[in-house]
């Protein structure tokens, strides 16, 4: 199966066996995550896949590994992913979002790579990172930039620490091929890196063909004085795309109830139940989450008490 590799001048079938003894944690499920998960599925590299979101017609167009009817049907991107990968190495999956309470997921990970088009998230997994001493690797691609950086002894941080407007594939869209470029620079500095070749620690501009140096500036994040985003506990949080927060509720089946008779249905299924109340849709996950179209924080909780009580 992995003839194509390992008769590579540079690789070997002992390389393909630290592949098949390693395992990725990929964070976001999209355009890039999906992708990236895909090709190290495809190396043999056990995975764990971590996506909040479900699945939406729009889906079809940014990714390969989800079909049509699971648009449609909004499964969550988790297990839809976790079916496909399965056809090629083990893949354990959480359809949950990844925060301060849950790092224990990424325990078994000796990689981490970012799907996420979500800032505070990278912040998340680069105080993790720092913290436990685990390589991570960014990805970004947006219209039609691409980027990608592995993190070891670098900071994420001190890169952003005062960021301009943040553009999403939501604010700017996305180009599918620009996002699977990323990818695949992702994917093969973690190859790289599993089977223990030293990889460049720069800023790659896939898009212009470009390498840059990025350098620590001390923070406190770097020099292991505070890890704030794993200390954050905020109640709502914003999520990729414009006027969406996430909230940490307690679903239960009157709630969702209550929501179906004060909104308009647009799905259920044994995952979620998503719909429309007051032309902003409110998707109530079962697990115990919500993702609410709002202004802002104050207005996604008061949208959520008026629909569903809770």
């Amino acid at each position: 199966m992995y003839s194509r590799f390992t008769t590579l001048l540079n690789h070997s079938e002992e390389d393909q066996r630290k592949l098949e003894k390693s395992t990725a944690a990929v964070v976001g499920l999209g355009a890039t995550g999906s992708a990236i998960a895909e090709n190290l599925a495809r190396h043999g590299v056990n995975l764990v896949i971590i996506d909040r979101d479900y699945l939406e017609p729009k889906d079809t167009y940014s990714s390969s590994i989800y079909t049509p009817e699971q648009c449609e049907n909004a499964l969550p991107k988790a297990r839809a992913a976790e079916k496909y990968l399965e056809n090629f190495t083990d893949a354990e999956a959480y359809s949950e979002s990844l925060s301060s309470e849950n790092l224990d997921i990424l325990e078994s990970a000796d990689i981490i790579l970012d799907g996420t088009d979500n800032l505070e998230t990278r912040q998340l997994i680069n105080d993790y990172s720092k913290r436990e001493n685990v390589p991570w690797v960014y990805t970004a691609a947006i219209a039609e930039r691409a980027y990608s950086m592995p993190f070891i002894e670098k900071c994420f941080n001190c890169m952003v620490q005062k960021p301009e407007k943040v553009a999403t594939c939501e604010t700017d869209g996305i180009m599918r091929e620009v996002a699977q470029k990323a990818a695949a620079s992702s994917s093969m500095k973690a190859v790289k890196y599993l089977t223990g070749r030293k990889i460049q620690e720069k800023l790659e501009i896939i898009h212009k063909n470009r390498l840059l140096e990025v350098e620590n500036s001390g923070c406190n994040v770097c020099t292991g004085e505070e890890y704030p985003h794993i200390e954050n506990t905020d109640s709502a949080t914003k999520v990729c795309g414009q006027n969406k927060f996430q909230m940490e509720k307690q679903v239960t089946e009157q709630s969702t109830q209550s929501a179906i008779k004060n909104g308009k249905l647009l799905v259920e299924n044994d995952f979620l139940v998503r719909i429309e109340y007051e032309e902003k849709e409110i998707t109530f996950f079962r697990s115990g989450r919500i993702i609410a179209e709002a202004e802002d924080e104050g207005h996604a909780e008061a949208l959520v008490s008026e629909v569903a009580g809770i």
